[in-house]
């Protein structure tokens, strides 16, 4: 999924620049977190994630990036900081490449498979090591190639106990009187604490809206959408789930039904009274629903039904992609793929994969107002599936999320 990181809990910094690439050769990729590689004729490039861009890279199916680096004072994680000794420390990277590695320091962090997905590492232990630092990626395209129009993002963040790692946010109903979100979310903990998790939905023209990036927490009432919990916290990875109420929302109407009202969602979970991260999400709040082949919009039949609907092919988008719809009150039917590169041909596993590729479409971006229905792909790898599979996948996708229609 992805969502902004915040300030609150700590610091970002961006590794944007000076990074080096070079086409990868066979069985390169082996050395390119080597510090004592020689990469004095490797090119520098401006288009991290976008190496076609780059003379004499264009034809390269796959890439090797490094990045030397060192933190600033206020930010460094060794033995001399002040920093807080509780604080840990992420590596961030998105839109990078379809198929990945990260290495950072020579030490191997993780796959970055799905480009707009977001993927964290902690770095804690390696960042307290040292000051100098080498990142180093092995980047490719994959199997499906879909121009990519932004520029990738790697960033150093510092986070308290508990970082949220996913949110997911559905609409379950929605009227002129009240409307029921929906949120779950995957917390990681360094260790077993008390956390307060704090949810606000507001307007996203309320200059209140988006305080998870202010220094200062405003005092939300209940008919703001307000909802506190107090989980117990285990060491690592926490399920979370919980409803949030709103009085009297402002409806999200596609275009030439209504106005397309748009709300943030703040979260911010907190140890010990002090924040120690936080997520912001944009929505709207409406319902969709079919009956008798016809398109419903919170309640009212969609004059176009669904010939409305503008086809999201392929992968998930980049978030831009999905704001501007939803500002401009366009409907999408996204498209949910398995990744053609993983998918074996083995039914027996198609379950555990149709699984994994619900959950992330509907991380990724259920809780856009825009997307108003899911279409799991025919093909994968160039055959199609059987008609059992087709219906593990689309109940695979109902189950991420009731509150979309499947076709």
């Amino acid at each position: 999924m992805t969502f902004h990181l915040t300030a609150r809990g700590g610091s970002a910094r961006t590794l944007a620049g000076d990074w080096l690439v070079r086409a990868a050769g066979a069985g390169e990729w082996r050395t390119v977190a080597d510090r004592a590689l020689d990469d004095d004729e490797w090119e520098a490039t401006p288009h991290l994630g976008r190496w076609w861009l780059d003379s004499g890279l264009a034809q390269s199916d796959a890439v090797l990036y490094r990045r030397r680096f060192e933190l600033p004072p206020e930010m460094s994680a060794g033995p001399e900081s002040a920093v807080d000794p509780h604080a840990r420390w992420w590596l961030v990277a998105s839109g990078l490449c379809e198929l990945g590695h990260l290495w950072l320091d020579g030490t191997y962090l993780g796959d970055l498979r799905g480009r707009h997905a977001e993927h964290a590492f902690e770095v804690s232990p390696l960042l307290r090591s040292g000051s100098e630092h080498l990142a180093a990626v092995e980047a490719a395209r994959g199997t499906v190639r879909v121009p990519q129009d932004q520029d990738a993002h790697v960033r150093i963040c510092q986070t308290g106990p508990a970082r949220i790692e996913r949110v997911r946010a559905l609409v379950l109903e929605a009227s002129f009187d009240q409307a029921v979100l929906r949120i779950s979310a995957t917390v990681n903990s360094s260790g077993t604490h008390r956390g307060e998790v704090t949810t606000t939905v507001l307007p996203a023209d309320d200059p209140d809206a988006g305080w998870s990036h202010d220094a200062t927490r405003r005092v939300a009432t209940r008919d703001d959408g307000m909802a506190l919990s107090e989980p117990v916290l285990a060491r690592g990875r926490n399920e979370l789930e919980w409803l949030v109420t709103l009085e009297r929302p402002s409806l999200w109407w596609p275009a030439g039904m209504g106005d397309q009202a748009l709300y943030c969602i703040d979260i911010d979970i907190a140890i010990d009274g002090r924040s120690s991260h936080a997520v912001r999400l944009p929505t709207g709040i409406r319902t969709i629903a079919t009956r008798r082949k016809a398109l419903l919009v919170n309640g009212e039949p969609h004059r176009d039904g669904f010939d409305a609907l503008r086809a999201n092919e392929h992968e998930l988008s980049h978030p831009s992609t999905y704001e501007s719809a939803n500002a401009a009150g366009r409907l999408l039917c996204q498209q949910v793929t398995l990744d053609p590169s993983v998918f074996a041909g083995a039914e027996r596993g198609l379950r555990a994969l149709a699984s994994q590729a619900a959950a992330a479409a509907a991380d990724h971006a259920g809780h856009h107002p825009c997307v108003a229905a899911w279409q799991p792909s025919q093909t994968a790898g160039g055959r199609g599936w059987s008609p059992w599979a087709q219906r593990v996948i689309a109940k695979a996708m109902s189950a991420a999320d009731p509150s979309r229609p499947v076709r």
